[in-house]
């Protein structure tokens, strides 16, 4: 509460000391990366597979962008869907470093972000749906006898939710979190603490299904495969530019794609 005061007085809670011009988001071009990984081998033929929770297992993307605005707009912040789209992939600080005016304080920042998470996991979380066909994918890809981690942004209660609205744990072999690792994407430190939990040490034997260039940035860095999925919003050339070697409409045109030994978008 003594942060809240503070920026009460600060005025940066107040709607009305918010311009057009201070509202508008600074536009840094996303940095895809040009050169795809050239990691060989289909989707079939991994030793293990990191999948990426929002948005690829939990349908997150516009749950999330519209508590975003919700909150944002509470602090005088106006932006546009596809504004916040844009970002979807970071991490929720992250997201905010890039998403307002360079000027903006720390700890405003730090208030905003705080009354998201509040916010998602009161009343978004609950809301939420699993994408369909995922335990059966899941399920499939274990019956080939490779390692399964799911990847996640989430932290405490969030991550809590996430785990058990999928129902997967009986499946997968670990879990890799913003509780384990502070760094998301583009960062590949969560998807080398998921290969190093999963015994694998040659990172071409693994692939991540990730719904964002965020991700397939991140998979190029840890030299490993990357796929896309469109359950993201982006659209197909974005996550092909950032080094998806493929992009699938959702887990059940994986599962068709592993069950015919082939990589079809």
């Amino acid at each position: 509460m003594a942060v809240a005061r503070r920026i009460r007085r600060r005025g940066w809670m107040n709607a009305a000391n918010k311009t057009a011009a201070d509202a508008e988001p600074r536009r840094p071009v996303v940095r895809h990366l040009a050169v795809r990984s050239r990691v060989g081998g289909s989707l079939a033929e991994a030793r293990a597979y990191l999948l990426v929770v929002e948005g690829v297992l939990v349908d997150t993307v516009l749950p999330s962008v519209n508590c975003w605005l919700q909150t944002l707009a509470e602090f005088g912040f106006t932006f546009r869907t596809a504004d916040v789209h844009r970002f979807q992939g970071l991490d929720a600080a992250d997201l905010l470093d890039r998403l307002l005016p360079a000027g903006e304080a720390q700890e405003s920042k730090e208030f905003i972000l705080a009354k998201y998470q509040m916010r998602f996991v009161g009343e978004v979380l609950p809301t939420l749906r699993v994408m369909p066909g995922v335990r059966d994918l899941v399920a499939d890809l274990v019956g080939r006898g490779a390692k399964v981690a799911l990847v996640s942004a989430a932290r405490g209660e969030e991550l809590a939710g996430y785990r058990a609205l999928l129902g997967l744990d009986d499946l997968v072999a670990t879990v890799v979190s913003g509780d384990d690792v502070a760094n998301g994407m583009p960062h590949p430190d969560r998807l080398a603490a998921a290969l190093d939990r999963l015994g694998i040490r040659q990172p071409a034997d693994a692939l991540l299904v990730g719904p964002s260039p965020y991700d397939a940035e991140a998979a190029h860095l840890a030299k490993i495969r990357a796929v896309g999925m469109l359950s993201g919003l982006f659209a197909r050339a974005d996550l092909m530019n950032a080094g998806c070697r493929d992009v699938f409409l959702d887990p059940k045109s994986v599962r068709l794609a592993l069950a015919t030994s082939e990589v079809a978008a």
